[in-house]
């Protein structure tokens, strides 16, 4: 054989080693895509929480629950930062509210069940809860409609949604540092006091 056809077949050897190497690494991508089933669901539950000493009722309505799915990169992504995410990535999603308005007075020691359904598995990073309307009730009689300027709860946490299984979060609203008093009246602007979860 000469030098030419030696150098030739050479060529020849490598390029059918790298479209066998192409072709394994693309059959592997696409076993990836066809065995993730993009239409499996879990159930997500979220309950509320709260009762302060001063009032006999607080009546909080509800407008919305929306929850930020993360993207399929996420899966890959650093667990160590709970308070790192990104908006950009990903989808909101509405969940459906089971109550729109809870009196968090009547929930002392137990949680009220504010929105669940049945949503696509997967990782999600993030929970808004909006407060449309809060009435209360002081215990001298005294009746309230607070103000609410900015009535989104905003809360970073992360969690998963497994095939065929319920995961259940409580959220408890304090309520000490939501409500406010100043010389205008009385304002509503929900803080998170914890998220648990199970």
């Amino acid at each position: 054989m000469s030098h030419n056809e030696a150098v030739m077949t050479s060529k020849g050897v490598a390029l059918l080693a790298l479209g066998i190497a192409a072709i394994v690494i693309l059959g592997g991508a696409g076993a990836y895509l066809l065995t993730r089933d993009d239409d499996a669901t879990g159930r997500l539950v979220i309950n509320v929480k709260d009762a302060p000493a001063d009032w006999t009722h607080i009546n909080i309505t509800f407008s919305t629950v929306m929850i930020h799915q993360a993207d399929y990169e996420y899966d890959n992504a650093s667990d160590d930062d709970d308070n790192e995410t990104d908006e950009d990535d990903g989808e909101w999603i509405t969940i459906n509210l089971e109550q729109r308005t809870i009196d968090l007075k009547a929930y002392v020691n137990v949680s009220a069940l504010l929105a669940s359904g049945n949503i696509s598995t997967g990782k999600y990073t993030q929970i808004r809860i909006v407060v449309e309307n809060v009435t209360g009730t002081m215990v001298n009689g005294t009746l309230v409609e607070f103000k609410v300027p900015s009535g989104t709860l905003k809360i970073v946490k992360q969690f998963t949604i497994e095939e065929d299984e319920t995961t259940e979060l409580t959220v408890d609203i304090d309520l000490s540092k939501s409500i406010i008093e100043n010389s205008s009246g009385w304002i509503f602007k929900p803080v998170l006091g914890s998220i648990v979860e199970g």
